[in-house]
């Protein structure tokens, strides 16, 4: 349905966006309940925004097989994400929810490849 490819593409665009952002890019993003889950932590919209500012950021990243589920109100865009920094990388399956129809991301959470 092209509709949900549009949506797709709109949401990882915000995905790339956060990824190569900094906290000013989550405090537009996240919805102020937002819950953050990465490994070892949930972070809440300000301790995210905080730890992004103080994150050095990604070298290199892409998204790989990403698909979408949509439900009345929310979007949730899954996909494997891959990151270089340096001479060390990540992957992990992420998985962003999103409620429509303002794209605003309340819930995120990441799962290591190990």
């Amino acid at each position: 349905m092209m509709e949900d490819m549009d949506l797709l593409e709109d949401l990882l665009q915000i995905e790339r966006r956060l990824a190569t952002g900094r906290g000013a890019e989550y405090r537009e993003v996240l919805t102020d309940d937002a819950l953050v889950i990465v490994p070892g932590a949930v972070l809440d919209k300000n301790a995210c925004v905080a730890a992004m500012d103080s994150s050095p950021g990604w070298d290199e990243i892409a998204f790989e097989s990403p698909r979408l589920v949509r439900s009345d109100g929310v979007a949730v865009v899954v996909y494997r994400f891959i990151g270089k920094r340096g001479d060390s990388g990540y992957a992990a399956t992420l998985a962003s929810s999103y409620r429509l129809p303002e794209r605003r991301l309340f819930l995120h959470q990441q799962t290591p490849e190990v």
